[in-house]
């Protein structure tokens, strides 16, 4: 798939904490929308989101962000580090070294205000800083639904729970995209 095409209908996605974009194409096939801009620091990952999505910007360092500066978008995407959340990791939670930079996409959605926040990580979020996320979104005045998935769920020969995050703000049109993808109860 190669996205970054200006005249994609949909949504314009914005990306933090992109890692290799799986997020992103997932977002991209479901909403139909194209990536506007993505914060990215691995070298590796960079790489790889710039053959996926060539000539896209890439913002880089998420703490060095002037948030008014960037191009307003219809979704954030945020793949937030998830070393000191995983079981495999730190342990140290959601206040850690690494994973203490949801704070950061926090102020980023709290100046962005995107209609809607698709948020990954480890399922062990559940337990080591979900809490901290929902609060956060909800002080935002987003509601939030979320699910754990592993990767066998959908076929892959492997477990890897994963966590995924869709808030939305009340009473503001989000189009389609957030029906196509809401949680039915």
């Amino acid at each position: 798939m190669n996205g970054g095409h200006t005249s994609a209908p949909g949504p314009r996605v914005g990306s933090l904490c992109s890692g290799f974009g799986g997020l992103d194409l997932a977002v991209e096939v479901v909403l139909g929308g194209r990536l506007a801009w993505y914060a990215e620091t691995d070298p590796a990952a960079s790489r790889v989101m710039a053959e996926h999505w060539p000539g896209v910007v890439n913002h880089g360092d998420i703490r060095a962000l002037d948030w008014t500066r960037l191009e307003n978008v219809d979704v954030v995407t945020a793949g937030f580090p998830c070393q000191d959340i995983s079981n495999a990791g730190r342990r140290a939670g959601i206040t850690g070294p690494s994973s203490s930079l949801w704070s950061v996409i926090a102020d980023g959605v709290r100046v962005l205000r995107p209609p809607l926040v698709f948020v990954e990580n480890v399922a062990a979020l559940r337990r080591r800083g979900l809490d901290v996320v929902l609060a956060d979104l909800a002080a935002l005045g987003y509601d939030t639904s979320w699910l754990s998935l592993r990767a066998s769920d959908l076929g892959a020969a492997h477990r890897r729970d994963r966590m995924f995050l869709l808030a939305t703000q009340p009473g503001r049109p989000a189009g389609d995209a957030a029906d196509a993808v809401r949680p039915r109860r």
